[in-house]
């Protein structure tokens, strides 16, 4: 179990902030009764220390020093052994404005501040290495601060509260420190607020920092799914990587991690939900296509950065996709994509994308026909473009689950031969959902349409665009038949989609009769099952 403390409640109004109460003769005979202390020496009942109040918003920092200016004066002491090693400015006590923690910084010349606790209910959280010097200080957590050479002034932080309200446990229990399995604790837990492929998600505050973050929490992990959480921090650190290129922000950061012969955690922005959850029960309707829109240019920019790293993603899907709102202060979405747990790498060097992985219904045709053959980016573009249709097609979103792959596959095939105009067109995007995934432009090649399509009419156009947006590709040749499909180009219109009527020969059990018309009967006895199926069928993949 992480590390926990007693709860303890004076059972009166707190006030946001603490005692600092002398432990040592020091602090008492030197700190207590100078001078310049005397404005915020206060007696509390039982209690005799120097108040520090953060309830008053203008003053969010209490500095600590032997100069004048400082608002906690410690002399400085010269003895037969040295000094007491105080500096000008030696710390301070700063509050976390927008999280509401209270964190110690050591700003001493010779890194002479240092946490440390009492009793069994309290923990010590030292500074982390290199960076900024500061920690979490609250109750049960840093419960005593050292100032100068061989902790020369030394003191109690007796909180009324510390600001940490979300974080706080039921009672007895005060606040949980993680990671469990290690000394050096990252982190105090908070509430879950989602799964991940392998593992769940909490709320958690860094303890350096006092910032909110996401904590990834893989447990109990064996063999095949250990490799998958060691695959996602590896794919995260090198698209994150500072040395090969400019970080994308549509692409979930890596904030740090930690792991074990059987465990890793990792350390990740949190943000405000998945596009999911926002869809289902936030959006009004009247506001799907335009966040649809604002997805698909987010995520192709996220797919065109994975691109450049040999990177496929094969798990792209509402649920992976984060929103918060736009840091830019639009009032819009900004979308990150998150969960690496399924990537691949795609370079010579890297083991082959071979293995069936995704999300049904989001999941390319060719990782269910053939799965033993080395996939490529475009499986994302397919799941882009099926993620799409869930934000914008009502129906798509309540029926995709209902029904097999193989009809999921012919519905949005179907969507993306329709070429009606207005809200619900697929004009600029319809090649995202080709069978042949040779056929589909990368992200790159997509982003570049959608930027000539938004400077004019795509019918005035035509001559100017690459070859991979020509109305008349090329003829459809067998080489359909590797994916499982018949030979033939009788199912497939001149821009390789399916007819409406005529659906891919093993799409949902579909079969050759005797008299070589399509049925869906594995038997005479099954006719009536049959005409239900091919009734469904035509009617996802006209009316979708």
């Amino acid at each position: 179990m992480e590390e926990s403390y007693e709860y303890q409640d004076s059972g009166r109004y707190q006030r946001l902030g603490f005692w600092l109460l002398p432990f040592n003769k020091a602090a008492a005979a030197l700190v207590s009764c100078h001078p310049p202390n005397l404005e915020r020496y206060s007696y509390d009942q039982d209690t005799r220390g120097i108040w520090i109040d953060f309830s008053n918003p203008e003053k969010q920092e209490y500095t600590v020093g032997c100069s004048n200016s400082v608002d906690i004066y410690l002399p400085q002491v010269w003895n037969s052994t040295g000094s007491s090693g105080i500096s000008e400015r030696h710390a301070s006590f700063s509050a976390v404005t927008d999280t509401g923690p209270i964190l110690l910084c050591d700003e001493s010349e010779y890194l002479s501040t240092e946490p440390f606790s009492h009793g069994s209910h309290s923990y010590t959280v030292n500074f982390r290495r290199g960076g900024k010097r500061s920690v979490l200080v609250a109750q049960g957590i840093n419960s005593l601060v050292a100032f100068g050479h061989g902790r020369f002034y030394q003191f109690e932080l007796r909180w009324e509260n510390d600001g940490l309200d979300e974080f706080r446990m039921a009672p007895p229990v005060l606040y949980a420190l993680g990671p469990s399995r290690t000394k050096t604790k990252r982190y105090v837990l908070g509430e879950k607020v989602g799964g991940g492929t392998f593992g769940n998600v909490y709320r958690a505050m860094d303890v350096t920092t006092g910032s909110v973050m996401a904590v990834k929490k893989c447990h109990r992990l064996t063999s095949k799914r250990l490799d998958f959480a060691s695959r996602e921090i590896a794919t995260l650190l090198k698209i994150n990587s500072s040395d090969e290129s400019t970080p994308c922000d549509h692409i979930i950061q890596i904030l740090g991690y930690t792991t074990g012969p059987d465990w890793a955690e990792i350390y990740l922005p949190l943000k405000s939900g998945n596009l999911k959850t926002l869809v289902s029960k936030i959006l009004p309707p009247s506001s799907h296509f335009h966040v649809s829109n604002l997805v698909l240019h987010q995520m192709l920019l996220a797919l065109h950065h994975l691109d450049q790293h040999n990177i496929i993603h094969r798990d792209l899907n509402p649920e992976n996709i984060l929103w918060e709102h736009s840091p830019f202060g639009t009032g819009d979405y900004h979308f990150t994509l998150a969960d690496f747990g399924l990537s691949m790498c795609t370079s010579s060097q890297a083991p082959r994308a071979k293995e069936v992985a995704g999300t049904t219904p989001f999941m390319a045709p060719e990782m269910y026909h053939t799965p033993l053959k080395q996939h490529t980016s475009k499986v994302d573009i397919w799941s882009l473009f099926a993620t799409v249709v869930w934000v914008r097609n009502k129906r798509f979103r309540k029926g995709c689950e209902l029904v097999g792959p193989h009809l999921v596959h012919v519905w949005l095939n179907r969507i993306a031969g329709n070429k009606k105009g207005g809200e619900g067109g697929y004009e600029g995007i319809r090649r995202m959902a080709c069978f042949d995934p040779g056929r589909r432009p990368s992200a790159g090649e997509q982003l570049e349409i959608l930027e000539m399509e938004e400077e004019a009419e795509m019918e005035d156009l035509v001559e100017e665009m690459p070859a991979y947006w020509q109305d008349e590709p090329s003829h459809m040749t067998g080489a359909i038949g590797e994916y499982g499909w018949d030979g033939t180009d009788s199912a497939w219109s001149s821009e390789g989609y399916a007819l409406p009527m005529e659906v891919p020969w093993d799409q949902e059990g579909w079969m050759p009769s005797y008299d070589g018309h399509s049925c869906l009967a594995k038997s005479p006895r099954d006719e009536a099952d049959a005409a239900m199926a091919m009734w469904k069928a035509w009617y996802l993949a006209t009316d979708g």
